[in-house]
């Protein structure tokens, strides 16, 4: 029996394959770098055009989202701000649930302001209507109540075309980058399994596909999958696996059968990335899993968004999702949790913010920020993160390279810095070759960077597998504390892990047990102040897995971690003349992640 959030799908499936948006064609010629440059940017922030923000009074939308980020001065909540430093590139990911349509219910001569549930609307107490809504978010595609004047298809496509029209106009190949995109927000039961849907361009779907069509991962790959036989290019990241309830990662697909072959086939060629780091908590690994990572408890969120429960930690991280991703590759013969990294902001006041001076917003009333900072148990409280970014090489600044990055998955995540990461993985790198002018060019040829699967140890097993790391620090931030290169793999059945010290700055020596001291901290806390007197400004290092085994596959990732900064919270209180809360460090180790080089035997 086809329900009716399928017929949606199937009837958006055939309308779209007659009217599908094609942008129009630009034909500037951009200088390309076969060495790639580092671009940054964010995939994940959200307008007055999504039904949350417009609800928390966000008044800014995707056209002053894209002047805002590429450096311009806007108006926000009465005041004039500006970023401090401009991305390279901005996809505005409004919820595709509702999208544009709250801002058209609070008009009460809108084409919704009359309707049943405009009116409805319109009589709840302002200081309600939060409530109201998220109660509706709480049915996302669970056969919940649906106002239909929310569903008017004519408003729907009105309000999407306002999405691409706005990236249109800002797109400016070789200096800023902007993507058709949107959030799919799937919540059953509390659970978290959105995922962020970006286009390449320059054709697009007359709709976007939301989770009141269906709440399952695999209906909206089959609707990418759809748009591609169309010629309609699109990812899908998903973000905060840690408060997915263990469902982001599970061995199962939807409908509780374990994953075959189709299933991690489909899956891996739409989900190339995981967005690894934002506000609502990073998701790389805990200490309840990863008791050896002296670094693990970095920016944990633990409870559902809608539902007062902690998430179950099983399956929910990224770093155990590589380890079952194997395990499902032995089964099947394919690896469908094979993604790369980036990190992302989910901001939802339109404004592109990365520091953690920013993460309260410019409007915030000393009241709401004393309220802030004695919140030790909502997701809105002090336990909530400073945006992420994501990292990408690309030969250009323009939206094929990049899109094109982001598919190959040579990108990397940071916690809202930007360091830059390179990582290279091969058996035919010389020793030294870091030490050589051209090395990046010749690590190109002789090997794989981020993102990619090396298949194969030479048959004559003599050369080693040898990985290449730089990082260079944030021109403008922390110095660099160390490198680590963390390693997944399988042995007689059990999942393993193990993190190491490859590259660092000063004079520290490895201990006994291979663990390397705390670079220690400058922090000022009383004046939420730091210096660079400790650190280095940039770190390579060459390393050879000690324990690596021709016949066992391996992911292989790296890790940059800054010396010590103020957190937030800390910025907040001082400036504010508060005290710190206790529940949360006052100081935070930034970092960053690349994506792994795959091993394949």
């Amino acid at each position: 029996m086809t329900t009716p959030g399928l017929a949606r799908v199937l009837q958006a499936a055939i309308v779209t394959t007659c009217f599908a948006t094609i942008a129009p064609a630009q034909t500037v010629n951009v200088a390309a770098n076969p060495l790639k440059n580092a671009y940054f940017g964010q995939l994940h922030l959200h307008t007055g055009m999504s039904f949350d923000a417009y609800i928390i009074g966000t008044r800014v939308y995707p056209e002053d989202a894209y002047r805002y980020a590429r450096g311009e001065q806007i108006e926000q909540s009465g005041r004039m701000v500006k970023i401090d430093e401009p991305l390279d590139f901005l996809g505005v990911s409004d919820h595709s649930e509702y999208l544009g349509q709250l801002r058209l219910l609070a008009d009460s001569d809108g084409p919704l302001g009359q309707t049943p549930f405009g009116k409805l609307y319109s009589n709840i107490p302002p200081e309600q209507r939060l409530a109201v809504i998220f109660k509706l978010a709480d049915t996302f595609g669970s056969g919940g109540y649906e106002p239909p004047e929310l569903l008017t298809r004519d408003i729907m496509k009105s309000n999407w075309q306002r999405q691409i029209d706005a990236a249109e106009k800002f797109n400016e190949p070789g200096k800023f980058t902007t993507f058709v995109a949107y959030e799919w927000s799937s919540l059953p039961n509390g659970a978290n399994l959105h995922r962020n849907v970006i286009f390449r361009g320059p054709k697009y779907p007359e709709l976007p596909f939301s989770s009141l069509d269906s709440p399952n991962p695999e209906k909206l790959w089959r609707y990418i999958e759809h748009q591609r036989s169309n010629g309609i290019q699109a990812l899908a990241i998903p973000h905060n696996s840690n408060v997915s309830d263990g469902l982001m990662w599970s061995y199962a697909d939807s409908d509780r059968n374990p994953i075959d072959r189709e299933y991690a086939e489909v899956r891996v060629g739409i989900e190339r990335l995981v967005e690894i780091a934002q506000t609502k908590g990073t998701s790389e690994t805990r200490p309840e899993l990863s008791p050896n990572d002296d670094f693990a408890g970095f920016e944990l969120i633990d409870n559902l968004l809608t539902v007062p429960r902690p998430s179950s930690i099983n399956g929910s991280y990224v770093r155990q999702a590589y380890a079952r991703g194997l395990e499902i590759e032995q089964r099947t013969g394919v690896n469908p949790f094979e993604f790369g990294l980036i990190g992302g902001s989910d901001y939802h006041t339109g404004l592109a913010l990365t520091s953690e001076n920013d993460l309260v917003g410019v409007d915030a009333t000393h009241a709401d920020v004393k309220k802030i900072l004695e919140d030790s148990t909502s997701l809105r409280g002090v336990k909530e993160s400073s945006a992420g970014l994501a990292g990408v090489w690309a030969e250009s600044n323009t939206r094929e390279a990049i899109f094109d990055a982001l598919y190959r998955r040579e990108t990397f995540a940071t916690s809202g810095t930007r360091p830059r990461l390179r990582f290279f993985s091969g058996f035919r790198y010389p020793a030294g070759i870091t030490k050589q002018r051209d090395w990046i060019k010749r690590a190109y040829e002789l090997g794989v960077p981020m993102g990619a699967d090396l298949t194969g140890a030479p048959a004559d097993k003599k050369s080693p597998l040898r990985f290449l790391v730089q990082a260079a620090k944030d021109p403008h931030g922390a110095n660099l504390d160390r490198i680590q290169i963390v390693k997944v793999w399988l042995e007689g059945g059990e999942q393993k892990e193990q993190i190491f010290d490859v590259a660092w700055a000063g004079d520290r020596k490895l201990d006994a047990n291979g663990k390397l001291p705390a670079i220690g901290s400058t922090v000022k806390v009383e004046n939420a102040s730091y210096t660079n007197d400790i650190g280095a400004v940039q770190l390579i290092g060459e390393w050879q897995d000690p324990a690596f085994k021709a016949d066992t596959a391996a992911v292989y990732y790296a890790r940059v971690l800054e010396i010590p900064t103020p957190r937030w919270t800390t910025y907040l209180a001082v400036q504010n003349k508060l005290p710190l809360p206790t529940s949360v460090p006052s100081t935070i180790q930034e970092r960053a992640w690349t994506s792994p080089v795959f091993y394949h035997p």
